[in-house]
């Protein structure tokens, strides 16, 4: 049995540090590498608790960068008849949901100078003053990778949040010692037999941590050549094939609207916006998916120090001969009543 002394603390929305929570029921975080993590605190249900948690309020752990938002709290009668208070929410990465896209947006360059603009027109410096959050900081990265893309009506979050899964990019928000929220993308680490720079992390049944595995090979789903069709009616709008190169019987077609992808009566030249067509066909294309997934134990590698979110290791069986390089793209930590300590991580492309 795994054992961990956690401690939530709690702020307000003024970032004045109200308590230490050291005697909850329960309490879970999770960590996410394309998207938002999250938490959920069980505590008693009581007076002080009730005038402690609000909306809006912070929190936080003193051995983690992460810091959340309250965004849910309720009340349950358990099977013991006791009243427990649940107190949910997700990471600072949640305020980029509050914005939208929402004036017609073409970005082309860097992945950085891309996602840097989305923010910095909706959230840092927007035209009108009242989407503004003053304190909503870009932190220091650079991601040379280049991309073009159109965005409309998008929310914020979810259009970065698909971008950085689309290129295998991570993302936060944390709060530094100003209280200013800072936005940062960053790249796991390689952990893989693929290189020799930084020490190898392997999920194997030859050091008793790869608990149990799954091989599959699905080819159901293959999309080897997509037709994207922009603006325009009838047969006088404007499409473009994408493919991989395949013919024959082993292509597989797909159809792909992209009407919302416009050029403003010529304002993005005829190039350019083939560009932006062929590069939302890109997403459609898919091969056959080789899946090898492990269900893993984190006793004889340590959480943040040997590996963490983003990362990619090596999940092998040696019984079969088998191994991939697998991404960490989630962990899940979670204390309970009795004050067992669990990790689950979850492991993607």
């Amino acid at each position: 049995m795994l054992m961990k002394e956690i401690m939530p603390i709690i702020m307000d929305n003024n970032f004045t540090k109200l308590a230490i929570i050291d005697d909850y029921i329960s309490f879970i975080w999770t960590t996410r590498y394309y998207t938002v993590g999250d938490f959920e605190l069980c505590v008693e249900a009581c007076e002080s608790n009730f005038q402690l948690f609000k909306q809006d309020y912070y929190i936080y752990r003193e051995d983690d960068e992460n810091v959340g938002i309250i965004e849910d709290i309720k009340i349950q009668r358990n099977e013991d008849g006791n009243e427990i208070l649940i107190v949910t929410g997700r990471f600072l990465a949640v305020i980029l949901a509050r914005r939208i896209i929402a004036v017609q947006t073409t970005v082309s360059g860097s992945i950085s100078n891309c996602i840097n603009q989305l923010i910095t027109e909706n959230v840092i410096n927007p035209s009108i003053a009242a989407r503004k959050i003053s304190n909503f900081i870009l932190g220091s990265y650079s991601i040379a990778e280049t991309m073009q893309m159109q965005f409309t009506g998008d929310n914020l979050l979810e259009a970065i949040s698909k971008l950085c899964e689309t290129y295998n990019i991570g993302f936060k928000v944390t709060l530094n010692a100003q209280n200013k929220f800072v936005f940062s993308l960053y790249e796991g680490a390689d952990r893989t037999y693929d290189q020799s720079v930084n020490p190898w992390v392997i999920f194997s049944d030859k050091f008793d941590n790869l608990l149990s595995s799954e091989y599959e090979e699905n080819y159901q789903n293959i999309s080897t050549a997509v037709l994207v069709a922009g603006e325009g009616e009838g047969l006088d709008r404007k499409t473009v094939w994408v493919t991989d190169g395949t013919t024959g019987l082993n292509r597989h077609e797909i159809y792909d609207d992209s009407r919302n992808i416009q050029s403003n009566d010529g304002e993005i030249s005829d190039a350019e916006y083939t560009k932006l067509l062929q590069e939302a066909g890109k997403e459609g294309l898919t091969s056959y998916v080789a899946a090898f997934t492990g269900n893993v134990y984190f006793e004889n590698i340590t959480y943040k120090e040997d590996v963490n979110v983003g990362d990619l290791c090596v999940i092998e069986n040696s019984r079969w001969g088998m191994h991939m390089n697998s991404r960490l793209v989630e962990v899940i930590e979670s204390v309970s009543e009795t004050g067992e300590y669990s990790i689950v991580p979850t492991f993607g492309i």
